[in-house]
């Protein structure tokens, strides 16, 4: 049974009251007082009685959420810690699949061979395509004055060996029967071969222009053909010096 707090405690004392008063004739009127008399009073006694009743305590609800919290919680952060896992194993099989595409892909298309031919053996110099095994006079004066130039009488032939020098290429000849032959051509700087070969040109680009065909002498690569070489020193991968020469 729910207990009266002190107010509705109050209000049914004085509604008993009343009644007493009713029945034992006290007051103006001596007759009884009739129920539908009585009715407000015990209408407010219940209202007294409602408004003094505690409501349901919330604390049931506040421990129920309370308790379910740390399990959402823990819940949540599992699944988070799942997917975590689940993205970092998925990008790691993708790594893997795209390397090995790569890798796939790379033994499938060699790099493209060319190969070596006769008008190889020659440097441009000023758009002038000069060949090894040819006569220097007819070139000299096309180049102009030469930045060095050096003779020296032939040892074999009646007549100089010479020397020129063109910027970073230097052409060496030979005197037999009166002309000058190109034995030998350095190069240094920035004039290329006939093939587009030039300082700083990588071992895949040569071999791209003249094909896999060479013999390697410590760091240099020899192309040759018909008497005549080309060599080309690497250093890091790339050229760093050319040289073309004749037997």
């Amino acid at each position: 049974m729910r207990k009266l707090n002190k107010k509705g405690l109050l209000i049914m004392a004085a509604v008993m009251a009343a009644s007493m008063v009713a029945v034992s004739g006290c007051g103006a009127s001596k007759e009884p007082v009739s129920v539908a008399e009585s009715q407000p009073a015990m209408q407010t006694l219940a209202a007294a009685s409602e408004e003094s009743a505690p409501e349901s305590a919330p604390g049931t609800e506040t421990e129920t959420e309370t308790e379910t919290a740390p399990e959402t919680i823990t819940e949540t952060e599992t699944e988070i810690k799942t997917e975590i896992e689940t993205n970092t194993q998925t990008a790691k099989e993708t790594e893997v699949e795209t390397k090995e595409e790569r890798e796939s892909s790379e033994q499938a298309e060699p790099v493209a061979e060319g190969s070596v031919s006769a008008g190889d053996y020659a440097v441009t110099i000023g758009g002038l395509m000069i060949p090894i095994g040819d006569d220097m006079r007819n070139y000299a004066g096309l180049l102009g004055e030469p930045d060095a130039y050096s003779a020296a009488r032939s040892c074999t032939e009646d007549g100089d060996d010479k020397v020129y020098t063109y910027g970073g290429t230097t052409i060496y000849t030979y005197i037999t029967n009166g002309a000058d032959i190109i034995s030998l051509i350095e190069i240094t700087g920035g004039d290329y071969l006939s093939s587009g070969i030039h300082i700083g040109s990588t071992k895949e680009e040569v071999i791209a222009a003249y094909g896999s065909a060479y013999i390697e002498e410590g760091t240099e690569l020899l192309y040759e053909m018909g008497g005549k070489t080309i060599g080309l020193q690497m250093t890091d991968n790339k050229v760093s010096f050319m040289e073309l020469f004749g037997q």
